[in-house]
């Protein structure tokens, strides 16, 4: 056996024999040692198993860490499915619905507020529900028809037939007679710059306007973007289109040129469809307005009078003498608000603005230009207006729990 050196690190080996064949080997008590401190000796398919539950482990602790903090979760989602009282495939169709549609998450969440308390067959549904009981969940259902394309129905024609735009039935009756009655005197059912030249030379020959006057020229340039309008073809965005190259191309009329009553109402709708009040007319009608109340107050008073309506009633429109006195207290008191309010100017402009936009009856609009031919039905409450000259001291104050004798109440 070596002796260690003073000062030498190395370990000291153990002391080596020759066997009988003559190779050295260690001495019996380091065999013995080894023997002792290695394992035991495993086959090969023991082997692969330690190896493989070694395996196992780590990827349990691995498992183990990463699922602590949704262990909760999880615990409360199996808890939840294997209820009894909540079926699967609610969950399924769940989770199947918001995978598809997770912009309409929200929409769900409204048609859906909470789960069902047990699954009930749909005949115990059925009589829970006839006999009046809530349940939690309420099923929804959304039906439509389909109507698929036929060659008999023609929908796609029908649809290129229709206009863009429709004017109210009172509307309506308010062109035709501003058409009938002003324009069309010849009753040969189209109008043309002819027609236009006759209605503007008679509001001059009423007013008295020479032809060097300002309003005379006013008068003419709006006589020009009514034939603009209403005689020339339609802009590009309109003119294509089936319906109005019908009812408004050139064709419609005979010849161009030329406008139908048809033709004239679609223009109007198509105008008036864009404006909602009197700031967003365009100048022309801005100054037919102005033209008008300048006609009906020759006198130049600032102010119509029910004399000068119907003189102009009488002229312009060629009302008989017995129909004027027919109609004209019910148009000035229309106009007037029964005499409360002075018809300047501004007066005028409400009536004209009621006019094109009016689309219920007994407005004051109507007996603007053309007073209606028939009778108008009553308005369906009538209005005091003394209370508001009544004197401050005299004023009643309102109180919903006094009696009174009044039969109006400002407001």
């Amino acid at each position: 056996m070596e002796v260690k050196k003073k000062g030498s690190l190395s370990p000291v080996r153990p002391a080596l024999r020759k066997d009988d064949d003559g190779r050295s080997t260690r001495s019996s008590s380091a065999k013995s040692e080894k023997e002792v401190r290695l394992p035991p000796e495993r086959s090969p398919s023991d082997a692969k198993d330690l190896l493989q539950h070694a395996k196992d482990l780590k990827k349990d602790r691995r498992l183990s860490r990463s699922s602590d903090s949704s262990k909760d979760t999880f615990e409360r989602q199996d808890s939840t499915l294997s209820s009894p009282k909540v079926s699967r495939k609610y969950f399924t169709n769940w989770r199947q619905a918001c995978d598809k549609t997770k912009d309409r998450t929200k929409e769900l969440l409204k048609r859906w507020r909470t789960l069902p308390e047990s699954d009930a067959d749909e005949g115990e549904m059925s009589a829970a529900n006839s006999e009046g009981e809530k349940r939690g969940w309420s099923v929804h259902v959304w039906t439509t028809w389909v109507n698929r394309f036929s060659e008999d129905l023609e929908c796609l024609e029908l649809e290129e037939e229709q206009p863009l735009a429709t004017l109210a039935g009172v509307q309506a009756d308010k062109m035709t007679l501003f058409f009938e009655e002003l324009l069309d005197h010849d009753r040969d059912e189209v109008i043309c710059d002819q027609d236009f030249d006759n209605f503007c030379e008679k509001l001059a020959h009423f007013a008295d306007w020479s032809t060097n006057s300002s309003e005379f020229h006013i008068l003419l340039e709006v006589k020009r973007e009514f034939i603009e309008h209403f005689i020339n073809e339609l802009p590009n965005k309109w003119r294509n289109l089936p319906y109005y190259r019908r009812v408004c191309g050139p064709e419609a009329g005979g010849y161009p040129g030329r406008s139908t009553l048809e033709g004239w109402l679609a223009r109007w709708a198509l105008y008036l469809n864009e404006l909602r009040r009197f700031s967003d007319l365009p100048l022309y009608l801005q100054y037919l307005c102005k033209i008008l109340f300048h006609v009906i107050d020759r006198e130049g008073t600032g102010a119509i009078t029910k004399p000068a309506l119907a003189a102009y009633y009488r002229s312009v429109i060629g009302l008989t003498a017995a129909r004027v006195d027919e109609v004209i207290d019910t148009a000035y008191d229309r106009m007037t608000s029964n005499g409360y309010l002075i018809l300047d100017y501004g007066t005028f402009v409400h009536c004209f603005t009621n006019w094109l936009f009016g689309k219920n009856p007994n407005g004051p609009g109507q007996w603007v230009l053309v007073p209606p031919k028939g009778s108008l039905p009553p308005p369906p409450f009538p209005v005091d207006y003394s209370a508001l000259n009544t004197e401050p001291a005299k004023l009643e104050p309102y109180a919903p729990d006094k009696k009174t004798n009044r039969h109006s109440v400002i407001v």
